[in-house]
């Protein structure tokens, strides 16, 4: 995990998953989305959302995607932002290290 002021970068399985999963959110695929790159295809829904053309990700299928496409997962790491609903994310490629 690499931090840089409020913000983080990572691609630890267990990290992303927690992050989600306290924000009651799941991974989808948007095939709206098809044209664009990958990385902006694959998002988290959370519960007040709905995308058109949603596909619902079982983790292990996210994940496969995330580590075929070498994405990071970067966000903002606020205190208590779970519970003020501050879901600021994205997922892109890998910067090298």
């Amino acid at each position: 995990m690499i931090k840089d002021g409020s913000h983080v970068s990572t691609y630890a399985h267990e990290d992303i998953k927690s992050w989600a999963e306290a924000r009651e959110a799941r991974p989808v695929r948007v095939d709206n989305y098809k044209a664009q790159p990958v990385h902006k295809q694959v998002l988290f829904r959370f519960p007040e959302e709905r995308y058109t053309g949603e596909e619902d990700l079982e983790w292990d299928e996210f994940f496969d995607i995330f580590d075929r496409e070498q994405l990071e997962f970067h966000f903002e790491d606020i205190a208590d932002e779970a519970m003020e609903q501050r879901n600021t994310y994205q997922f892109r490629p890998r910067q090298a290290k």
